[in-house]
């Protein structure tokens, strides 16, 4: 397999579950942030020319982080909740992630995509914050770690928490204002497979 990524980016939690799965690809750093520039082989497989993109082994095309953390989550016991409601609540979560969290920074990342002018720039981005805060809150009054987010088990939402808590509002003010989410993130960082992908991921 191919996974398309860059580093910090939404193809970390794919690295993460991929490597959980024993799943061999090969990794293909398709943006350079400074300055961005455009990936052609990328855009040939998603127009959007958005990462992560994974293309099976018999080249099937898959986007969408969300879409391919399930697909291979599905493969493996235990990183999706096996009981009824608790599945329910998982597949809750990881939408309302993916809707809410994840799909904002592209927009609050860069916000000279979306408006023009330093002073809307600034404008824009502090509304993406705000809502990030506000998503972030939701996530902390509803979930209730024991000591995973979902339970006694490390999941999927884990991986994916852990990982949005590295990008905006930042670490400092989820470990403030989400004490218990923040928790069961640390627990999850402490994976030997979440440590080693996040350490080539995010270490400064």
């Amino acid at each position: 397999m191919k996974l398309y990524g860059c580093k910090g980016c939404g193809s970390a939690a794919v690295e993460v579950i991929l490597q959980l799965a024993r799943v061999k690809y090969e990794f293909v750093d398709a943006i350079q942030w400074q300055p961005f520039q455009r990936h052609i082989e990328l855009e040939a497989l998603n127009p959007l020319g958005q990462v992560p993109v994974l293309v099976l082994d018999d080249g099937t095309v898959m986007t969408e982080s969300t879409a391919i953390l399930l697909y291979f989550s599905e493969l493996m016991p235990g990183m999706i909740p096996d009981e009824d409601t608790p599945r329910a609540l998982f597949y809750r979560w990881m939408l309302f992630v993916a809707s809410n969290l994840y799909a904002v920074f592209q927009f609050r990342d860069f916000p000279e995509r979306w408006v023009d002018g330093t002073d809307a720039q600034r404008a824009f981005r502090e509304k993406t914050d705000a809502r990030l805060q506000a998503c972030w809150r939701i996530l902390e009054v509803e979930l209730r770690p024991a000591p995973y987010v979902m339970g006694a088990e490390m999941t999927t939402l884990d991986v994916v928490l852990a990982m949005c808590s590295r990008w905006g509002p930042g670490r400092a003010w989820i470990t403030e204002q989400c004490p218990r989410l923040t928790a069961a993130i640390h627990l999850t960082e402490q994976h030997p497979v979440v440590n080693a992908v996040w350490e080539n991921n995010f270490a400064s």
